[in-house]
């Protein structure tokens, strides 16, 4: 029995370390998922609020001083919307203002009910070069921005959806962006890591730390648990093969927001940490959703769970194991009785007393022959005498 029940065990080990990942792989793939749809919802929010005022603005360029109001009102109508502004090309400007005319508008964030609007346009506000600016007006498509802080706390991160605008000739000359904080996505992110985390089988003794985030095309944290991280770390400079797997391919393929499909079974290190790995490209952004998991945690959950049944198979088997000895005791005792009776007959003590037995098996009926038999063979030995 110890044999079989070893082979068991190792084959049951290994299913149920294959069933645990897929569970949780499929679990946290399909979190993942959850939180990539609110997410687009949310984008899609706010290039809505934006489109909206497009052809708006593209046919009112003729008056300057009605850019401010414009801006309010994609403020107000996107809970989601931090600021917006718009950002003319150098040489387009109106001679009634300044050369670096920008309206802007923002909400009080402490209320947001509140909103304020002025023109940021001055010397200090010297955009005509950053890369941002150019990017647009050189592909003269919308795109969401890299990160950046807010100008005014200089903490908040923040990420911009830039659109270009089009004069009456169709040339680019100015580029509408409208910003959002990025502290949601990590809330976010964070509320639902912890909340399935939690919600695990014995999660407070073998917890899944599983952690999630929101990361731009080239690797930068968008969204980190460790705020110091958002803008400064890179996802990538913490990733590393492990046994063979094929971490230049799926860093190139993430880079090129292509789903590569060994990430679900094969295995990364992690900051150290061996790791299965999930992501998503965010559609219509270059930022990508990632999910990591460490290996451990799983590989613990599928020991306890293998565990948990051996012991109950176990279980059974001392039940079993109890039943039979319980048998074969009550069975081998009367047949001990039964030996030494038939002994004595053999050596022609045809008086020796039957045992008295509380059986109505086989071991009765064995009793009832040898008790017939010793009869027989006693009057058989009375006649001759």
């Amino acid at each position: 029995m110890i044999v079989p029940f070893l082979g068991l065990s190792y084959f049951m080990i290994r299913y149920e370390k294959k069933t645990t990942h897929e569970f949780y792989s499929e679990l946290y793939h399909n979190k993942m998922l959850i939180v990539y749809e609110y997410t687009r919802r949310v984008i899609s929010d706010v290039y809505v609020a934006v489109t909206n005022n497009i052809y708006y603005l593209e046919h009112t360029l003729d008056n300057p001083d009605a850019h401010k109001a414009t801006m309010e009102r994609i403020v107000k109508s996107s809970t989601r919307v931090r600021s917006c502004g718009i950002s003319f090309i150098d040489g387009y400007y109106y001679p009634q203002k300044e050369r670096h005319f920008c309206p802007f508008a923002w909400k009080n964030v402490t209320n947001p009910d509140i909103v304020y609007s002025q023109n940021m346009g001055d010397a200090d506000l010297d955009y005509f070069d950053d890369q941002w600016f150019l990017d647009v007006l050189e592909s003269d498509s919308a795109q969401w921005s890299d990160p950046f802080y807010d100008g005014y706390d200089e903490k908040t991160a923040l990420s911009a959806y830039m659109v270009p605008i089009h004069d009456q000739t169709g040339r680019v000359v100015a580029v509408l962006g409208a910003d959002i904080s990025l502290d949601w996505l990590t809330n976010k992110l964070n509320e639902t890591d912890s909340t399935i985390n939690n919600a695990l089988f014995l999660a407070d003794k073998f917890p899944i730390q599983a952690r999630s985030f929101i990361i731009n095309h080239d690797g930068t944290y968008l969204t980190h648990i460790e705020g110091e991280n958002i803008m400064e770390g890179n996802f990538f400079s913490h990733l590393e093969s492990c046994n063979g797997s094929d971490v230049e391919r799926l860093s190139s393929n993430m880079r090129a927001g292509i789903i590569y499909d060994g990430t679900t079974y094969e295995r990364f290190i992690f900051n150290g940490e061996e790791c299965y790995l999930f992501y998503i490209p965010v559609k219509y952004t270059r930022w990508l959703m990632v999910t990591v998991m460490p290996c451990s945690s799983v590989d613990t959950q599928g020991y306890l769970n293998a565990f948990i049944k051996l012991f109950v198979i176990l279980l059974v088997i001392l039940f079993l194991v109890f039943m039979v000895y319980f048998y074969l005791k009550n069975a081998i005792g009367p047949l001990k009785q039964l030996t030494r009776v038939t002994d004595n007959i053999t050596q022609g003590r045809f008086d020796t007393p039957m045992p008295e037995l509380k059986h109505n098996d086989e071991i009765a009926t064995l009793r009832d022959s040898i008790e017939e038999m010793q009869f027989t063979l006693s009057n058989q030995t009375d006649g001759k005498s």
